[in-house]
């Protein structure tokens, strides 16, 4: 499995992906996402992550503060396995190897996907705070959640 930069095959796929409710609000189909289609963060902050030619993961990343700030998104079929953490663990190891950092990653998580906070939590992850902010393109206020991974802590990064 391989972090690249995004590329126009990997950004039609990864458009394409949909989720099963709960989740469906993450869901990528029939929604614009500027960010995810903005070429000019391709290769800096939007990469890939790649599984003998399949795109299994998007991962995006912004330096703030002096701390990095990750997200992305599993693809769905990936989905309900039990191995978020391990996705979440190999997408930091590869995005600090990219960047050349050591330092503390943080990220943001709505507090009701609980799913994805325990597979947080498992990769190594803790709360730090909570936020309100707008659950992407809903207009709907939500409770999230600031979570931070201490400087170099990527624990075990094996998938599949």
């Amino acid at each position: 499995m391989k972090l690249q930069d995004m590329t126009e095959e990997a950004f039609a796929v990864i458009s394409q992906w949909k989720y099963d409710p709960p989740y469906d609000m993450y869901s990528f189909r029939g929604r614009p996402n500027g960010y995810l289609g903005n070429r000019d963060t391709w290769g800096k902050e939007q990469f890939c992550l790649v599984d003998n030619g399949r795109v299994v993961g998007q991962v995006s990343c912004q330096m703030e503060e002096g701390a990095l700030w990750v997200g992305w998104a599993l693809a769905p079929e990936h989905c309900s396995q039990r191995k978020g953490h391990l996705f979440v663990q190999k997408c930091v190891k590869e995005i600090r190897k990219q960047k050349g950092y050591s330092g503390p990653c943080l990220l943001r998580v709505a507090a009701s996907n609980q799913r994805a906070v325990k597979a947080y939590q498992k990769a190594g992850f803790t709360f730090l705070k909570a936020v309100q902010d707008e659950v992407a393109y809903s207009g709907k206020q939500e409770d999230f959640w600031v979570m931070q991974q201490k400087e170099g802590k990527t624990g075990r990064a094996a998938w599949c």
